[in-house]
């Protein structure tokens, strides 16, 4: 949803490029905001998938008071367990550059 708003140019994902053309983390409140502009799209209607968000408590104290808002409920919530070596060596052992510039990520191991 972030990187859609972004490329979509609107209004918020302009901010959050901003914030991460500053090398800094979009906000909450700003991700929050993108995720309430997604949820009004037909695509949204049925239902969709945070992936990786929230991460936080304040995150999801957020998330829910935005979806209070729309009169919307979590029903279901899906966990992953893994050990750290299986993620480190499938992706991000595999991630080379960085996903927010064309820049070389650094690796360390």
């Amino acid at each position: 949803m972030l990187r859609a708003a972004v490329a979509a140019k609107t209004p918020l994902g302009i901010k959050a490029k901003e914030a991460m053309d500053n090398g800094q983390l979009v906000s909450d409140g700003l991700v929050v905001g993108i995720i309430d502009e997604a949820l009004k799209k037909p695509s949204c209607q049925k239902g969709f998938i945070l992936d990786g968000f929230p991460r936080t408590v304040v995150q999801a104290e957020k998330l829910d008071e935005m979806l209070a808002r729309r009169g919307v409920k979590v029903d279901k919530v899906l966990n992953f367990a893994t050990t750290f070596g299986w993620v480190f060596s499938g992706s991000l052992h595999s991630r080379r550059f960085c996903c927010v510039s064309p820049r070389r990520a650094p690796l360390t191991t």
